[in-house]
């Protein structure tokens, strides 16, 4: 009885530490960089099953990571700039196949330095 109870204990733990991967978190994890020399204000990304709002992120900055259950190597993004609005979506995901457990960024920046014009642009990498 005793065995199985010292069986039963190690096999508990051993499962409970495949969670665990050298003390990092699993999961999907996306930060956006502003790519451009203006801030970029109401940042919100839609991916997967899931919207993450960034806020706001100053010139050439990065946001903090937020977790993500599903995501893939572009997404939805729509913004702000001086109050005016700017978005990039892209048509389906057909096709595409979630991202793996790790560290992402989505560098967005501007198609032109004259904002009237300017459209947004994309830009993917694993950290």
């Amino acid at each position: 009885m005793i065995k199985r109870l010292l069986l039963s204990f190690i096999l508990i733990l051993g499962f409970a530490a495949c969670d665990a991967v050298d003390g990092e978190d699993s999961g999907v994890f996306i930060r956006v960089r502003n790519n451009s020399d203006v801030t970029f204000d109401q940042v919100t990304i839609i991916t997967g099953n899931r919207e993450g709002f960034f806020g706001t992120i100053l010139p050439r900055e990065n946001s903090d990571y937020q977790q993500f259950e599903t995501a893939f190597r572009y997404s939805s993004v729509f913004l702000r700039i001086n109050g005016k609005p700017l978005q990039l979506v892209p048509n389906d995901y057909v096709g595409e196949t979630p991202l793996r457990d790790g560290f992402y960024t989505y560098k967005i920046g501007l198609s032109s330095a004259n904002l009237s014009d300017a459209s947004l642009t994309f830009e993917f990498s694993k950290d």
